[in-house]
């Protein structure tokens, strides 16, 4: 027997008793696992309902199916049917065990499918075929079949298939944006949206610089400007406290020591206005703190998987705030830390790029931040003694295989604030990119410094009261220094005539 009609009630019933099992399960089944007709369409209204976070009872499902007009042979009273199945007691354990079995079921039965098919063709066959023909007439038909369960959506497509109809779609409906700009324009201008969904975008940098500061104030404004919820996941180092404290000062830029001690409402009106301006603006803010201290990875995934599908609900965008890429308490006695780590950011690509998708598209777009190594230190040193390249990243080569962007945050040196005056207190720098701006000649292309040399180029920072803002970025600077200059040979040439 292929089907069991036991197995399908056995699983409904737990479901109904574990509903937020859902979650994990949501991926691998369909209504092609159920073959009685209630059953799937019982199972086609939970899963409508519980990937929008509604865990409904089996009464209100009930009412659902019944406004619905939908009518079953098999099943009179949908409402005594459902009481049955919620009669049903099984543990979170045997939901999965259950799912499991079923799609084994549906395997068997989609296979015995393709053996009648695969019959049918021998039979229609032309027997002036050629040995090899037929191999391949079967094999067509088989391993069809077999690939859709070894691989989904992996399976071997030809690029050029669609490409047509594609391009042409894109040239009647321009797009504008591929993934939210951000709150600094010349950054998206050179390398486009960091958080474009599908994409995780990592920076580096040593302790202390501000690396979870910008990940933050980053995803936060971008939120705020496109209203998409951010989830951000602690590992354990900053609590809800701290992050709420830094936030309320780098909005109402009121010292944070003033907000931790209480004393802003003896600062005076000027003070007092500054902070109580916040509540208004935060009343729509979406942005989202959980501790992730201590917990395997798949925890952490299927957390997210949690939050997304019970806050955010199936087909919407979200970001993912990350702080940050550092080994976690699975440990292996066969596995070293950059192995650990590398299957680490393998699970997180594997979530954003395949795992919440809608017709196939990315939802969720990442940023996060990694330790840089001693390479990266810049405390006490000059400009031309510092290390700039992705050698400084920590733990794992995975983190730059898989990032769309890798960019290195550090202060500036105390030479490089005299010389740039004005322009910020911190340099960022594009080591990685998988995708670039509108402007792309003037992201990879090195900057002429007045001297003649040749720099990168780097995006310039002001960081002040755990608020950020862009300054420009390096052509920016020599432009500026150029003006000056400029300016001020205009002005001797000016005394030179009047003289």
């Amino acid at each position: 027997m292929i089907f069991s009609i036991e197995l399908e009630q056995q699983f409904l019933g737990g479901l109904l008793n574990n509903p937020k099992k859902y979650i994990e399960l949501h991926s691998c089944l369909s209504k092609k696992d159920f073959t009685h007709d209630a059953n799937q369409v019982i199972f086609t209204f939970l899963s409508s309902e519980y990937s929008e976070g509604n865990f409904i009872d089996e009464v209100i499902l009930s009412e659902r199916i019944k406004n619905s007009g939908i009518s079953f042979e098999d099943v009179s009273n949908i409402s005594e049917y459902l009481k049955f199945l919620k009669m049903i007691k099984v543990s979170e354990d045997s939901v999965i065990e259950t799912a499991k079995e079923l799609c084994k079921l549906t395997v068997r039965r989609e296979l015995q499918e393709t053996g009648r098919s695969l019959s049918k063709k021998m039979e229609s066959i032309s027997s002036s075929a050629s040995y090899n023909e037929i191999i391949d007439v079967s094999d067509s038909i088989y391993n069809s079949t077999i690939l859709n369960y070894e691989n989904g959506e992996n399976s071997a497509q030809n690029i050029f298939a669609d490409m047509e109809e594609e391009i042409e779609l894109r040239g009647n409906n321009p797009q504008t944006e591929f993934g939210p700009s951000g709150p600094h324009p010349r950054l998206h201008e050179l390398y486009g949206s960091l958080l474009r969904p599908g994409n995780i975008t990592v920076i580096v940098a040593r302790t202390g610089v501000g690396k979870t500061q910008f990940v933050m104030d980053f995803c936060l404004k971008t939120s705020i400007e496109y209203q998409i919820p951010v989830l951000h996941l602690d590992n354990g180092e900053m609590s809800k406290e701290e992050l709420m404290m830094r936030q309320c000062s780098a909005l109402s830029q009121v010292p944070m020591h003033h907000l931790e001690t209480g004393k802003w409402r003896q600062l005076g009106d000027e003070t007092v206005n500054k902070v109580r301006s916040v509540w208004k603006k935060i009343k729509d803010y979406k942005f989202y703190y959980q501790n992730i201290g201590g917990m395997s990875v798949d925890s952490v995934i299927l957390a997210i998987k949690h939050f997304y599908y019970g806050h955010v609900g199936r087909g919407k965008p979200m970001i993912l705030s990350y702080d940050y890429i550092k080994t976690t308490s699975e440990q292996s006695k066969n596995k070293s830390e950059w192995q650990l780590v590398g299957e680490m950011v393998d699970k997180f690509k594997k979530l954003v790029q395949k795992d919440i998708t809608v017709d196939g598209k990315p939802l969720i777009g990442m940023m996060t931040s990694v330790q840089s190594n001693r390479s990266g230190i810049t405390n006490n040193r000059s400009a031309d003694t510092i290390v700039e390249d992705e050698s400084i990243v920590s733990l794992s080569d995975r983190i730059t295989q898989f990032c769309s962007h890798l960019f290195a945050l550090r202060q500036k040196t105390l030479d490089e604030i005299a010389a740039e005056e004005g322009f910020g207190t911190h340099k960022l720098t594009c080591f990685k990119n998988r995708h670039l701006g509108e402007n792309i000649h003037r992201a990879i292309q090195p900057v002429r410094m007045p001297n003649g040399d040749l720099k990168r180029n780097y995006i310039n920072l002001n960081f002040e009261n755990f608020n950020i803002t862009e300054v420009g970025d390096l052509q920016d600077l020599v432009d500026s220094q150029v003006s000056v200059e400029l300016t001020a040979d205009q002005g001797l040439f000016n005394m030179d005539i009047e003289l």
